[in-house]
């Protein structure tokens, strides 16, 4: 890869790593770790990570149980995963916690597909942010004379290309993600 283009491909890459979090929690009506593990919780006087105070399992392909390592932070995990809006019920047990996970509606699923679309034209916008910047960026450096014309115009060409090939990796993994949410 030309040096030019790392710190670019860097923060293009921080962007769709992003991006894959975010879809990864858009459910799919099967139990998946994924799908709470960064829900945030109030927990020892800071937030954190539903995946940093419990043991997150997956005892059955609807069910996903959070073992509480702290049983002191148990009702603050509870009323997180409920302030999440995932449509999931938690059930206490001491200090595991039961999560069934309910059959999709077509509502839902819907509901679901135009929040994946939403994070799409997020992560679109995103690095097309990043290449805005880093065009101004080279134009400011080629009108002070650090490099040529010619220079400018073979960086915004490359970056362009970086770009095309992570927009299509973007569209590939919501296309995926989208199949999975329609299925029944």
């Amino acid at each position: 890869m030309d040096p030019v283009l790392t710190e670019p491909n860097q923060k293009i890459e921080a962007a769709l790593n992003h991006f894959k979090v975010e879809i990864a929690g858009i459910r799919a009506g099967r139990a998946n770790p994924s799908l709470i593990e960064n829900i945030p919780v109030e927990a020892y006087g800071s937030r954190m990570k539903l995946n940093e105070v419990g043991n997150i399992s997956v005892p059955q392909p609807s069910l996903l149980t959070v073992q509480v390592w702290d049983a002191s932070v148990l009702d603050k995990v509870i009323k997180a995963i409920q302030e999440a809006n995932l449509g999931l019920n938690p059930s206490n047990e001491g200090t595991l916690i039961r999560l069934p996970i309910p059959p999709l509606t077509t509502e839902r699923r819907e509901e679901f597909i135009k929040l994946l679309h939403k994070k799409v034209e997020e992560a679109h916008v995103s690095i097309r942010q990043i290449r805005q910047d880093f065009r101004n960026e080279w134009k400011k450096q080629s009108e002070e004379g650090q490099f040529g014309e010619d220079e400018f115009f073979r960086r915004e060409k490359i970056l362009q290309e970086l770009i095309d090939k992570k927009t299509a990796e973007i569209e590939e993994l919501a296309k995926v993600k989208e199949e999975e949410l329609t299925q029944i």
